[in-house]
């Protein structure tokens, strides 16, 4: 088993505390070609042949490498370099791109999400290869730097480089141990389309005397806002739910067997949840509307009397396998129009499709079945055929033509996106051995 003081762990800290040191924002645009040229040379001295495509305005990164006895398995890595604003600084207790190591934990932006799974990817292909003198596969290693803005330009790369993508398998960015101490598995995400209303109803704002006949912007949304739903959740847009893919039998049965997360305990609830077939059945396979902000009239300190002339709100739909965001669209657009409020404004934002792979292939249970002995057994492993999040599998099965799957270092309290995000690094030498036992199993198969 791996120690923290083994050299090539020692050497994989160093390199995770200078990928964590640079401050890779995507949604400041900040050090992306740096941290690009960074993951080439890093990627490069591991033996791969790395090369930074830069197309397009956020740079990626692409390698490939062989085992020096021809092998026609190919893993294909993917992951994202670029992490969430660090604010609000004043809550980390340490510098955000300075990676702490404490007794049992590593510190930093980009930790959790996802910085840390890379590096031990890689530093488990490397001790592999120590231990075996020789990498087990084909790998390709997929690094973009723009997932948390909705993966700006990844679909234009994979246009421009599909040849360069076909594999067996897809290791997804990251993973994690859930709140019951499982070590997870998913192969899929929640499609997305994010969109925004916007009601205006005078050319300026009016005394609020005039409420007396005058209808508010903000009441003219509200309206709006109330007739996408109903009280339990469903969407009531003709048509919405035509396209939903159903899960398969397997697909249920992996849910079914899944705990059930009280979230009620967990977040402090103090509404109800919604009508559902079983909370992880709606986290896993149901599409989703949600308001994720509501700005109108006046907001700051105490009382401005005021008829607000402009509303507008930012929603999301999730989406589910074989929903298209574009269709969607033009179906809310129409719906609202028929409803009556053709003078809402409605924008689109951006959408992304659905992936979702019922985890069920040779090589997939080949990983499975390694953190099953690995981490003690069946009752230590979640395997779901969905996350309740969203990213660009969709597109990247679409290139890679394999099955995907998500596993990584971090846990339920990493606080990703947040301050003081973190792993635990018993968590990160564990996936270390386990992917390390994984690559063992290749070779014999």
């Amino acid at each position: 088993m791996s120690k923290i003081s083994d050299p090539l762990i020692q050497e994989s800290i160093q390199q995770f505390k200078d990928y964590v040191a640079l401050p890779s924002v995507s949604a400041k645009k900040q050090a992306q070609p740096e941290t690009a040229e960074f993951l080439k040379n890093l990627l490069t001295d591991f033996g791969a042949e790395a090369t930074v495509w830069n197309d397009f305005d956020v740079p990626c990164v692409f390698a490939e490498a062989h085992p020096k006895k021809p092998s026609d398995t190919t893993i294909l890595i993917y992951d994202h370099y670029d992490v969430q604003p660090e604010e609000p600084l004043e809550l980390w207790n340490s510098d955000p791109f300075e990676l702490q190591v404490t007794d049992d934990k590593f510190i930093g932006r980009g930790a959790s999400d996802c910085k840390g799974d890379l590096i031990s990817r890689i530093t488990a292909l490397n001790i592999y290869r120590q231990e075996h003198g020789d990498l087990p596969c084909n790998v390709k290693f997929l690094v973009e730097g723009a997932e948390e803005v909705a993966s700006q330009h990844l679909e234009d790369y994979l246009k421009i480089y599909h040849d360069e993508l076909a594999a067996d398998l897809v290791i997804w960015e990251s993973g994690f141990k859930n709140e019951h101490e499982q070590f997870s598995f998913n192969g899929g995400t929640k499609g997305v389309l994010c969109f925004e209303l916007e009601a205006n109803s005078a050319d300026i704002d009016l005394h609020s005397s005039f409420a007396a006949v005058v209808d508010s912007a903000t009441w003219r949304l509200a309206q709006a806002l109330n007739a996408l739903r109903d009280p339990n959740g469903k969407i009531l847009i003709p048509g919405f739910y035509d396209d939903v893919k159903e899960p398969t039998q397997r697909e249920k049965d992996l849910v079914d067997k899944a705990i059930t997360p009280d979230l009620k305990a967990k977040w402090g609830l103090t509404v109800p949840l919604l009508d559902n077939k079983s909370v992880n059945y709606n986290l896993t396979f149901s599409p989703t509307i949600n308001v994720e902000g509501l700005s109108s009239g006046w907001e700051g300190e105490g009382v401005k009397t005021v008829t607000p002339k402009t509303a507008k709100a930012k929603l999301e739909f999730r989406l589910v396998p074989d929903q298209d965001p574009h269709v969607l669209f033009d179906k809310l657009t129409k719906y609202l129009e028929d409803q009556g409020f053709s003078d809402i404004k409605v924008s689109y934002l951006l959408g992304e499709k659905a992936y979702r792979w019922d985890l069920n292939s040779p090589i997939v249970n080949t990983l499975i079945d390694t953190a099953k002995e690995f981490y003690g057994g069946e009752d230590k492993i979640e395997a779901l055929p969905s996350s309740p999040g969203t990213g660009p599998m969709y597109l990247v099965n679409k290139y890679a033509k394999a099955p995907i799957v998500a596993c990584g270092v971090s846990y339920s309290k990493a606080g990703n996106h947040a301050p003081n995000e973190n792993i635990r690094i018993q968590d990160y030498l564990d996936f270390i051995d386990f992917f390390d036992e994984f690559l063992g199993k290749i070779v014999k198969e």
